[in-house]
């Protein structure tokens, strides 16, 4: 049986599974196995977290999921479990947690805009949605920019890059921030 999600599912995604290393799976190669393969299948009644999952989730301390259960009357009651290690429906978590603004639902992906200019001279922009930067701890490093593009700008991207001397990158911008221009040594 094939379970269907929403969209507001969708984008919870991250949130509800902080435990999945989400950069691994927006970077893994085609013809791969996705680090999403190991995670258990959704069972009904099986989507079960603890006090602990409750404050991963929520981005706080256990002893804050505490409080909010003997604060607020309306907590979810836990499904299963023991006194000391209660089990939480985790959908029911997860609306009682966005109904007291614990969590916010994600609004999407982040899109950049990335100019690079090839060894002729010639530049130009790509769209780059949910940019990963990861820059290296050594001035000897390589800094690395992964994201999701088109197969036709990623093919473009690649065309400018295969000349002589490579591409260099010309401006990076991502919505909410300034334009992180590339300094010429």
């Amino acid at each position: 049986m094939l379970r269907l999600n929403d969209a507001q599912e969708v984008a919870l995604l991250e949130v509800v599974r902080p435990h999945v290393d989400w950069r691994a799976v927006r970077t893994a190669r085609p013809g791969s196995r996705s680090p999403l393969a190991a995670l258990k299948p959704a069972v009904p009644g099986g989507d079960r977290v603890l006090l602990a999952g409750v404050a991963r989730i929520a981005r706080v301390g256990r002893a804050a999921v505490v409080n909010w259960r003997r604060r607020h009357p309306d907590f979810p009651a836990p499904v299963a479990g023991t006194d000391v290690h209660p089990q939480f429906d985790c959908g029911t978590v997860i609306a009682w947690l966005l109904a007291h603004d614990k969590i916010g639902v994600p609004m999407g992906p982040t899109v950049a805009t990335l100019v690079v200019a090839g060894s002729g001279g010639a530049a130009r922009r790509f769209r780059l949605d949910d940019p990963w930067l990861s820059l290296a701890d050594d001035a000897a490093g390589e800094d690395s920019l992964s994201g999701w593009s088109t197969d036709d700008d990623a093919d473009a991207l690649a065309e400018l890059a295969a000349g002589e001397f490579g591409a260099s990158l010309r401006q990076l911008t991502a919505p909410g921030t300034g334009p992180v221009p590339h300094s010429s040594p």
